[in-house]
């Protein structure tokens, strides 16, 4: 397909990601973007974007040291969360963290209605699945395995799907987060029977990134596949209903 034919597309298929546009709830992707700034523009496909605010959010988190202060919140030590916060990084802290949802549930709006206009010109996708390293098959995928996968080390999921942008992300940060909080060798004392010397290893700063992550790889891998497999089903009888429909057939009442 030319790229130049069409002005809009609901579907981006490269050999190594899968890119769909489909109705999103502007309110769930601003409650993702709140739960971890860069996770609502994930969700978007919008990679770059995503990565520059989840950068941010480990970083300016980090030097703010604001996890510490709600893990201390969270055991009843109020004034040691508040001596604790750097007020020269909070503040800029906060101003990300609103633009993060405010930037993801304007962007949702207005690639809801590129997905409306889209769908009524002939649902047009742009798909480029193969290259010489890599092949991306448009199949159906299980829901229920891409969220396994995920649920077994973020980003497994979307690999399962060939969304290779989303594995890469997924991944790099899970395992740079986890090895800072120190949780695998942590459940490994957990396994011999060592429970205080688990829980003392942990790092709560670094631990309290993690259920964010662990969910929204999860969540994500579990509605994109889905989606995947309405893209296949709308796209399979359009084109039946194109190239091999007699227009002079009438539809049964």
């Amino acid at each position: 397909m030319d790229p130049s034919s069409k002005e809009r597309f609901v579907a981006m298929i490269s050999p190594y990601t899968t890119s769909l546009l489909h109705y999103r709830k502007p309110s769930v992707v601003a409650w993702w973007s709140a739960a971890f700034p860069g996770f609502g523009h994930f969700m978007l496909s919008k990679y770059v974007t995503a990565l520059i605010l989840i950068a941010w959010e480990v970083v300016i988190n980090t030097l703010a040291h604001l996890n510490h202060a709600i893990f201390l919140s969270m055991t009843g030590r109020f004034n040691e969360a508040i001596e604790v916060l750097d007020p020269n990084w909070i503040f800029i802290y906060i101003s990300m963290y609103i633009f993060s949802i405010w930037d993801s549930y304007r962007l949702t709006i207005e690639m809801n209605k590129h997905y409306t206009i889209a769908y009524r010109d002939d649902y047009p996708s742009l798909i480029t699945n193969s290259s010489s390293i890599e092949v991306n098959l448009i199949d159906k995928k299980n829901p229920v395995l891409a969220a396994f996968w995920s649920a077994v080390i973020p980003g497994l999921g979307s690999l399962y799907m060939t969304r290779l942008l989303s594995t890469v992300l997924l991944m790099t940060w899970w395992l740079f987060i986890t090895y800072q909080a120190n949780v695998y060798e942590a459940i490994l004392l957990t396994f011999l029977g060592r429970f205080s010397d688990a829980t003392e290893i942990l790092v709560p700063h670094w631990l309290l990134f993690i259920p964010s992550i662990y969910c929204f790889s999860i969540y994500d891998s579990y509605v994109n596949s889905v989606q995947i497999n309405s893209y296949i089903d709308k796209f399979i009888s359009r084109k039946l209903k194109k190239d091999y429909q007699d227009p002079s057939f009438k539809m049964p009442l």
